[in-house]
């Protein structure tokens, strides 16, 4: 599969938001080292970039987290299927379920 456009910015294991996404994403790159993060840009300073796309290596945008404010919950993960979670630790399960490259 070809390289897809970014959707964002690269968000590294450096940039913060100072939520519980930060531990939520911590955990995932300890098990995906190929781990690939994005952040959605703002095109108008209204607008929401609580958004970050996850995929693995040069599959990019495998699974899609909204989150509130600073990284807080309530957590909505798309992939295939849309699930919503109340905390972190729902949220993690969630990505790590659908976290898995295309066949």
């Amino acid at each position: 599969m070809p390289d897809e456009p970014l959707r964002g910015r690269a968000w590294k294991a450096s940039d913060r938001t100072g939520g519980p996404l930060d531990d939520l994403l911590d955990a995932l790159r300890r098990q995906h080292p190929t781990l690939v993060v994005e952040r959605l840009g703002k095109t108008h300073p209204t607008d929401d970039d609580n958004v970050y796309f996850l995929g693995l290596g040069h599959v990019a945008n495998i699974v899609q987290v909204d989150t509130g404010p600073n990284g807080q919950p309530p957590f909505l993960i798309e992939a295939e299927d849309r699930v919503y979670a109340s905390n972190p630790t729902e949220a993690l399960t969630a990505v790590q379920t659908r976290l898995k490259p295309p066949h």
